[in-house]
């Protein structure tokens, strides 16, 4: 493991990649910081320069386009001669009922999420596989195994990164290529990504506490990095605990999100509908943390309605289950 490895962030201009850039930087990386918003990415160049890194240099482009996951490879092998990790985190959402969201931005998710990520990997595979070493880091979501309403597209992209990431390692290994392959899944992680979001459900969009800090998933990446042998990461005890409850149950757990969603996720105040990021880098201000663990409703008064929500949907999906 490098002192100062050679590090590709794709969707590092906010939140879990921006936080992921100053992580690796105060480890003194060499960084390639990939996003599609100019400023914003050249203010994360300047951050981690602060920060310590060795070298930091800026790829504006969409990862929807191989084009830009190349020029991310190139770029690192022209300055560094390798690269040593490579983070795939752009990611972009949007929220409506599925048989009312555009097809456009349904597959515009999918899009970014999963094609975006397919062409990180191919990139990063391109330096890794000859050099013998390297692991990509693909950053998921806990949704991508317990999917939530109003978010299918974003559920299923996270489901098929997921999917990716072990069919990947299973041909390195048939391969006997030493590179390797993490899956880190987050739950709802204090981020701008809900400010940015496509909005086709009429009112406002919050982040579904239990809401974390992105340092907690900025930990598991750090650790895939140093232990890349363990080939998927689940953030938080609780986190872990809602994937093997789904498994056991799924009717009932996802009727229970379902109830948790419609009381936690959406806000009373009515919303006009947008696009979000989906098309174009938000001209919003970007940065780490989205302001929802200060904005959330008081724990112990949301924790009541949550669970009574859930409470009522997971009676019913018992009923249901029982015929």
């Amino acid at each position: 493991m490098s002192a100062s490895p050679v590090v590709v962030i794709t969707g590092a201009s906010s939140g879990l990649g921006r936080a992921t850039a100053h992580a690796f930087a105060r480890r003194r990386a060499r960084l390639v910081l990939v996003a599609r918003g100019a400023s914003a990415l050249e203010d994360v160049v300047a951050e981690c320069r602060a920060l310590g890194a060795r070298d930091t240099v800026a790829v504006v482009g969409d990862t929807t386009d191989r084009a830009t996951t190349d020029r991310a490879v190139d770029t690192a092998l022209a300055r560094h001669g390798r690269v040593d990790v490579w983070v795939n985190d752009a990611g972009v959402t949007g929220y409506g009922r599925f048989w009312e969201q555009p097809p456009a931005e349904f597959e515009r998710v999918l899009d970014v999420d999963v094609h975006g990520y397919a062409n990180g990997m191919r990139s990063a595979l391109r330096a890794m596989i000859p050099q013998r070493s390297g692991v990509v880091v693909n950053v998921a979501s806990i949704l991508g195994e317990v999917p939530q309403p109003y978010s299918a597209a974003y559920s299923a992209s996270k489901a098929a990164v997921i999917a990716l990431g072990r069919s990947l390692r299973s041909e390195l290994s048939l391969a006997k290529s030493p590179v390797h392959v993490v899956t880190v899944l987050p739950p709802t992680l204090d981020t701008p990504i809900f400010h940015h979001a496509g909005n086709r459900v009429g009112r406002e969009i919050k982040a579904l506490p239990p809401v974390y800090a992105p340092e907690k998933a900025v930990d598991e990446i750090l650790a895939a990095w140093r232990h890349p042998r363990t080939p998927e990461r689940t953030v938080t005890a609780a986190g872990r605990a809602l994937v093997r409850r789904h498994r056991r149950r799924p009717t009932a757990v996802e009727a229970a999100i379902a109830g948790q969603s419609l009381v936690g996720q959406f806000g009373t105040a009515p919303a006009a509908e947008s696009t979000g990021n989906l098309f174009a880098a938000s001209e919003r201000p970007t940065s780490t943390t989205g302001g929802w663990r200060r904005r959330s409703l008081p724990r112990r008064l949301l924790t009541v309605a949550a669970a009574a929500a859930a409470t009522v949907a997971v009676v019913s999906a018992v009923r249901r289950e029982r015929g």
